[in-house]
């Protein structure tokens, strides 16, 4: 492979703004269609006389066991500002330390070879984190699984999509959900061709295992999160085991929520281990689309972009968008339901059967009405819309 100048000035930037080899490759491969090794970019800096190493470093151990570090680099690039690249320049691992406070300072250093090169003296206190990761956890609670094997008694023409957004366990239990479970399970009784669970985000109150907080750090009412992965895995399971008996194919489409981002992540990791008959899509990324015959459907939390979706759709998702005819948009989020036409594409924000926790009933946010839906569509329209929990099917 031939490095072009602009390669060579973009791996160096990458690099400067704490980038890892692997990462820094993974992405230029990606920008100029090229298969690109970790390697074969250490290599390249290394000719173009590129280090990333601090000119000084320092590290001071703390009595309460954080770490303070202090490290001088004279860069070509301004670095990225977030706390994981001042981390990853002071040699810490984002995924085992989290940043306690942290800044820098710009100076210019003066050389005859290089001229006025800026000079950043990066400052970072951490502390390792407690617990485990998502990754950690998805291996620890997969490990040994035998996948489950489910025989198919039932079928159908039609398709049905059950959206999940939400659900919050923690605050809500599986106890608290039989009924709307017994319902779905009466749907899902009457046979489809394709069975879809979508888990749209919150499906577990908290993004930690030993405090509750969201993923960026808001507190929140006590939930004993352990407890909530059980009702959630009895929730869950019961309902695609059912499916997978009533249903010719099943689906899992995810995207994570603003509460549980990479708990969820985990959690539906080990979906995918347990269910070999399930297809399992999880991702990383704030939305997923997926067709059923001549149905489209874009899935997002709805916490950020909700009035792009619909151009995202069609941009971020064409073959999706150039394939069907009816097409919907499903989010969460507001823990309310609001359906509008936008130009064609159905906009529908779920509600969700939650319980109030403290924050809500303290500003009055209790007046929704608690309900679940299912959506039932031919190959290529909505043909009936279930109301869970909340009264009578409309049809």
């Amino acid at each position: 492979m031939i490095w072009t100048k602009g390669m060579t000035d973009r791996a160096i930037k990458l690099t400067d703004q704490g980038y890892t080899h692997a990462k820094t490759a993974a992405m230029l491969s990606d920008e100029y269609s090229a298969n690109i090794t970790g390697n074969a970019v250490r290599k390249r800096l290394k000719r173009a006389h590129h280090s990333e190493q601090p000119a000084e470093a320092s590290v001071q151990f703390n009595d309460d066991g954080t770490q303070t570090a202090t490290a001088l680099f004279m860069l070509k690039h301004e670095p990225d500002k977030s706390p994981e690249t001042l981390m990853r320049l002071c040699g810490y691992d984002p995924e085992k330390f989290d940043m306690v406070s942290g800044d820098y300072k710009v100076y210019e250093q003066h050389s005859t070879k290089d001229g006025t090169v800026p000079q950043y003296s990066i400052h970072v206190r951490v502390k390792p984190k407690s617990g485990i990761n998502a990754q950690e956890l998805v291996m620890i609670l997969n490990k040994g699984i035998k996948p489950i094997n489910i025989k198919q008694a039932n079928g159908g023409d039609h398709n049905l999509v059950i959206p999940l957004f939400d659900l919050h366990f923690g605050i809500t239990t599986f106890d608290s959900l039989r009924p709307e479970l017994n319902e779905l399970c009466n749907i899902i009784g009457q046979g489809f061709d394709h069975i879809v669970v979508e888990v749209g985000g919150d499906l577990l109150h908290s993004d930690y295992m030993g405090k509750t907080q969201t993923v960026h750090g808001t507190q929140l009412d006590h939930a004993d999160t352990v407890k909530a992965w059980e009702d959630a895995k009895w929730f869950i399971d019961d309902l695609i085991e059912y499916a997978i008996t009533n249903a010719q194919h099943v689906s899992v489409y995810a995207v994570g929520g603003n509460h549980d981002f990479d708990m969820q992540w985990a959690f539906v990791e080990g979906l995918a281990d347990r269910y070999e008959q399930v297809d399992v899509h999880n991702t990383i990324h704030y939305r997923q689309a997926y067709r059923i015959g001549h149905v489209g459907i874009l899935m997002a939390h709805g916490d950020v972009a909700l009035k792009k979706l619909p151009m995202l759709f069609a941009n971020e998702d064409s073959d999706v968008w150039a394939n069907t005819k009816w097409r919907e948009i499903h989010y969460g989020h507001f823990h309310h339901e609001v359906v509008n036409d936008d130009g064609g594409v159905i906009m529908r924000q779920m509600g969700t059967p939650k319980p109030a926790d403290g924050y809500e009933s303290k500003n009055g946010y209790t007046m929704a009405h608690k309900v679940m839906q299912a959506f039932e569509y031919s190959d290529d329209q909505l043909k009936v819309t279930y109301n869970i929990g909340g009264g009578a099917d409309e049809r």
